[in-house]
């Protein structure tokens, strides 16, 4: 429950213990970075030297090209706004709109994709999220009208042949093998549907989390749970799948992407590597914090990722970095009203393979860090003791420089009696909102009440 019943409330402070001095070799090399879109980027597909991204605005497809992945250069852009993109081999390109269907592209040559049709449900609540193809049939994940099959012998005039329903808002991608489709089934977990017959469910499996992607490995599913983490999924028999392993991740797991038994995941504030050469153990051999939010993520075979970074697109590769690698917990500092003087910690990181050294840190007025300057060999860490004092309002960034050869001037932001937005300990502000009971109600009149909001999207 959220109180904002107009008293003042006392900061939560979250201890993390052991893990404050934790850091490590990431084992994954930053290459290069594009960040001439900042809208949403949320989605990414790897076929051969061009990455296809998809972007939450329009135009919603975006083409890289990451033949020089240090140095990434978007070619095109079209199409309505999107949410996942799904290669078959070379030649097609699915890109699912949610709202706006799925629109069918050739990618079979060297200039500009070429759009061939698109199925657009006529229903103002039919939202095709992803899906994969069989023969000349693409079943797409439909979400709360569950799976749709999509004929498109004729790809100008993709038609819907037959539809099967699931749990409601639940279906999130398909993974095709044989004759069955493997569901990231929501809050409903893992759903398998076969497709002899006429579509029917096979077979349920309940997962925690939200199942929102997953990837096949010849008989392992691999499926991505949100804030829950990655499961392995034994679907030798799609009769009776069964849970090998679970993991926890280092934020909430959104697309993922597969070549051998490497899974790369995109985890919201990271992005991140797990071996399942042993899917009843999984192992996570990599991580790296990307620029912004790491949404999609996918990889080549040679292990070239691409990454669909919120407001920019990333290229890495598996692989510790050559030199120094600076990494920042948290990302961002809010220290609302100060009286007098707050201290808090901030740990700098060294994730690359030789010394990193951070020769100074920065501060707005009112901001000290202390150490200023120190070195921290690979793997290792060091507090630093960020110091916010006086009445004046900070908004603004904490620059520590080093010798790391891509971010050799690492930001955090840093705020502090900021008025832009409210702060823990200060009073909710007012609003007039109109309930789902068609009357209108003001904060201030539940006043000394507990009132619960619940925030949600229409995309």
């Amino acid at each position: 429950m959220i109180d904002l019943s107009m008293r003042r409330v006392i900061p939560v402070i979250l201890v993390l213990g052991s893990a404050i001095g934790f850091a490590d070799i990431d084992n994954l090399r930053f290459l290069g970075h594009n960040e001439v879109n900042w809208a949403h980027l949320m989605d990414a597909e790897v076929v051969g030297d061009r990455a296809y991204i998809c972007v939450g605005f329009t135009p919603g497809l975006e083409v890289y090209d990451i033949s020089d992945p240090a140095n990434p250069q978007r070619l095109y852009r079209m199409g309505p706004k999107a949410w996942r993109a799904v290669a078959s081999g070379d030649t097609l390109l699915f890109l699912f709109c949610r709202l706006d269907g799925v629109v069918l592209y050739d990618i079979s040559t060297s200039g500009s994709p070429v759009q061939l049709g698109q199925f657009n449900p006529s229903g103002s609540l039919e939202a095709l999220e992803g899906g994969d193809l069989i023969g000349t049939t693409l079943y797409s994940a439909a979400h709360q009208n569950g799976i749709y099959a999509i004929d498109i012998s004729n790809p100008s005039n993709p038609k819907k042949i037959d539809e099967i329903g699931l749990d409601t808002s639940a279906a999130w991608n398909i993974e095709a093998k044989d004759s069955f489709l493997y569901v990231a089934n929501g809050r409903f977990g893992f759903t398998v549907v076969g497709i002899d017959g006429g579509l029917h469910i096979a077979s349920k499996l309940p997962l925690s989390g939200c199942a929102n992607d997953l990837v096949l490995d010849g008989d392992v599913a691999v499926v991505s749970l949100g804030p829950a983490g990655l499961a392995t999924v034994d679907i030798s028999d799609p009769y009776n799948p069964v849970l090998l392993d679970t993991i926890a991740t280092g934020g909430n797991v959104w697309g993922s992407g597969i070549t051998g038994h490497l899974v790369v995941t995109g985890s919201w504030y990271l992005m991140e590597l797990f071996d399942i050469t042993d899917p009843a153990q999984i192992q996570k051999i990599g991580w790296d914090n990307t620029k912004t939010f790491a949404l999609g993520a996918d990889i080549r075979d040679d292990s070239l990722i691409a990454v669909a970074d919120w407001r920019g697109m990333s290229c890495y590769q598996v692989g510790p970095d050559t030199g120094p690698d600076i990494d920042l917990e948290p990302q961002l500092l809010d220290f609302s009203p100060v009286s007098g003087s707050v201290d808090t910690q901030v740990i700098v990181r060294n994730t690359g393979s030789t010394f990193l050294n951070v020769s100074s840190v920065s501060t707005p007025t009112g901001i000290t860090a202390n150490p200023a300057s120190f070195s921290v060999p690979p793997g290792d860490s060091q507090v630093v003791t960020i110091t916010a004092s006086g009445s004046g309002t900070v908004a603004g960034n904490i620059t520590y420089y080093s010798n790391d050869p891509d971010e050799s001037a690492r930001q955090q932001e840093v705020y502090k009696n900021n008025t832009s937005f409210p702060h823990y300990g200060s009073l909710a502000p007012d609003f007039n909102l109109e309930g789902t009971d068609g009357q209108w109600h003001r904060l201030s009149d539940y006043r000394g009440k507990v009132v619960y909001l619940e925030f949600g999207g229409a995309w």
